[in-house]
């Protein structure tokens, strides 16, 4: 059991970041690809989407995609804490059964 725990905990950062990624191949980002823009969840690069000038054709994919980086950056605590509580609960029906 504690394995299992151990390995999901585990996975929560590599299941969003591949979440993440999966959400950048969308057609609507090939755009941004086409430009050589950097699509992936470093703070900088989703930050730098706020200071884009408006005259920027880009400027509404990347804010979408700095947006959804963000819930994303917010998903691996959310996980943590997921695992966390599927795992307390499952010990305290175990201590309980016994």
């Amino acid at each position: 059991m504690d394995f299992l725990i151990n390995t999901a905990a585990l996975l929560v950062i590599p299941a969003v970041l591949f979440s993440f990624w999966r959400y950048t191949e969308r057609e609507e980002y090939a755009d941004l690809r086409a430009s050589g823009q950097k699509l992936n969840m470093n703070m900088h690069n989703l930050r730098s989407a706020y200071r884009r000038t408006p005259e920027d054709p880009l400027l509404g994919p990347h804010k979408k995609l700095a947006r959804i980086g963000f819930y994303h950056w917010i998903a691996i605590p959310v996980g943590f804490s997921t695992v966390l509580a599927i795992a307390v609960v499952l010990e305290l029906f175990k201590r309980s059964l016994s």
